[in-house]
């Protein structure tokens, strides 16, 4: 047989995965550095035990053990990911971004097209003018898109964990609630029964019911009327401008609305978790160069505008 053949047939992001795993020895754990969910790790462990044909990691009493197969593992693992990590990085760096002749496809929502194209798109015609961008809204369609390489980069605020999808988490956001000037609950701090009592617009881009903040409200026996659904939060805000109604947005974004629109952002009075926003990207695309330096980018705008 082919030296080659099970390299060949192997996913070599599982190495990265059992990696963590040998380090930390947790699933739970290994997820969480790894910017996955558990239940996705948990599926690699399992294609991993397979792969090497030994379980890895044990159940002892209330903590996981190592295999003598696994700790065997664990050193010529870590050279091999070194060395494969300085030939990608020296390949990112050898890049030349201004020769990258290339169309990539951004998908997310109109909330990401106007906190990152206004910056992203002047940095490219900087340093890459070769690159072109098409951005699509695919609401509840984005990990298909993703795994059939319909895309080439999604910001979102969770992904399921699917087979060759890959997630970096990139911002996160307090929330804020955008109401008209002259709205007549500004007269008064909101309180969880006043802010309750508003009528709501709801942003919901993949068109799902229910929100991180009727499970805030519903922790304090309250519940709120939705008056109207959208997956757009510029269409929010524009709502807003013209009702008594009120939306919940992620902090920055309601800034700028109120900043640009007749509008005051003001803090949620209940407790809200805020938003995780991550990029996610086919694994495929984990090493190419053009596809590194681009994504690389993309993260260096969103956390850019987290500290501004």
């Amino acid at each position: 047989m082919n030296p080659l053949h099970h390299l060949a047939e192997a996913d070599l992001n599982l190495l990265v995965v059992l990696d963590e795993l040998l380090r930390s020895r947790s699933t739970t754990v290994a997820a969480r550095r790894l910017g996955r969910t558990q239940s996705a790790v948990s599926h690699s462990l399992a294609r991993l035990r397979d792969l090497f044909d030994d379980p890895l990691l044990v159940r002892v009493g209330g903590a996981m053990r190592l295999t003598s197969a696994a700790e065997g593992l664990a050193a010529p693992l870590r050279e091999v990911l070194q060395k494969a990590e300085a030939l990608f990085t020296h390949a990112s760096e050898a890049l030349d971004p201004r020769s990258i002749q290339r169309t990539f496809v951004f998908a997310g929502t109109d909330y990401s097209e106007i906190l990152f194209l206004p910056r992203l798109v002047p940095l490219l015609r900087r340093e890459a003018p070769g690159i072109d961008l098409v951005t699509l809204f695919l609401g509840d369609d984005v990990e298909r898109a993703i795994q059939a390489r319909e895309v080439d980069l999604a910001i979102v605020t969770q992904l399921r964990g699917l087979s060759g999808i890959l997630q970096r988490k990139v911002r996160h956001e307090e929330m804020r609630v955008l109401m008209r000037k002259g709205h007549a609950a500004l007269k008064q701090p909101l309180t969880p029964e006043s802010y309750a009592a508003l009528d709501h617009v709801l942003v919901s881009p993949r068109s799902l019911p229910g929100s991180a903040v009727d499970s805030a409200l519903e922790l304090l026996g309250l519940t709120r009327r939705v008056v109207v659904r959208t997956q757009h939060f510029a269409v929010a805000a524009h709502l807003v401008e013209k009702t008594d109604l009120v939306v919940t947005l992620p902090g920055v974004f309601a800034d700028r609305m109120a900043q640009s629109l007749q509008l005051v952002a003001v803090p949620v009075p209940v407790q809200l978790r805020g938003f995780t926003f991550s990029i996610g990207y086919n694994a495929s695309f984990e090493n190419d160069p053009a596809h590194r330096w681009f994504r690389e980018r993309v993260v260096e705008i969103g956390c850019g505008e987290v500290a501004a």
